[in-house]
C-alpha cells in the first residue's frame, strides 16, 4: 500500500485522507507535561490545519511551546492494520492573532457559524513542518512516507531512505 510516491502524490494522498476525516488528537506540551486533546479540524491552503475550540490548557501549552502534533487515523485494528497521518508543526492561536478567524472562514464549511460564535470560540492554526503518512491496511506494510520541505523521505523499520 505504501508504494514510493512523488511529492505531489504524497501531498494529494495526505490531503485526501485529512479531508475524509474531521477528528484527531492534538498533542501539546505544557511545563514539560505532554497532553493529548480530542479536536475537530479542517484543512486550508498548503496543508495548514485549523481547529475550532472553546479553550482549554492546549492554548496555554501552545503559548509556551508552539510545537504540536496532530494525529488523524483510521480505527486501530492492530499495529499492522492502520492508516493515518501525523502532522508535526508550529501552532498559533487567535489569542495572539485575531486575523485567524477571517483566515479560517475561507476554508470552513459554515463560515457564518464562525461569525456567530466568534466570542465563544478560539482558533488554532497548525503550519506543517513535517507530515508522516502511513497506510498499512491490507498488506501490513509499515513503511512511512514523510513529507518535509517538499521532499519525500521513506522510513522502513529503523532506516531512512531519501528520494
Amino acid at each position: 500500500m505504501n508504494d514510493n510516491m512523488t511529492t505531489e502524490e504524497l501531498k494529494n494522498n495526505i490531503l485526501q485522507f485529512l479531508k475524509e476525516h474531521k477528528e484527531g488528537s492534538l498533542g501539546t506540551c505544557l511545563n514539560d507535561i505532554p497532553r493529548s486533546s480530542p479536536v475537530q479540524y479542517f484543512v486550508g491552503e498548503d496543508l495548514n490545519i485549523y481547529i475550532i475550540s472553546a479553550g482549554g490548557e492546549k492554548f496555554k501549552a501552545i503559548q509556551q511551546n508552539p510545537n504540536v502534533c496532530l494525529l488523524v487515523n483510521t480505527d486501530y485494528i492492530n499495529y499492522r492494520q492502520i492508516k493515518g497521518v501525523q502532522v508535526f508543526g508550529r501552532a498559533t492561536t487567535s489569542l495572539d492573532n485575531a486575523h485567524l478567524f477571517d483566515e479560517a472562514k475561507r476554508y470552513y464549511s459554515d463560515p457564518y457559524q464562525l461569525d456567530h460564535e466568534k466570542r465563544e470560540i478560539k482558533i488554532i492554526k497548525i503550519e506543517p513542518v513535517e507530515i508522516v503518512y502511513l497506510d498499512s491496511l491490507g498488506d501490513g506494510d509499515r513503511t512511512k512516507q514523510i513529507l518535509s520541505n517538499d521532499r519525500v523521505r521513506i522510513k522502513e523499520d529503523e532506516r531512512l531512505i531519501y528520494r
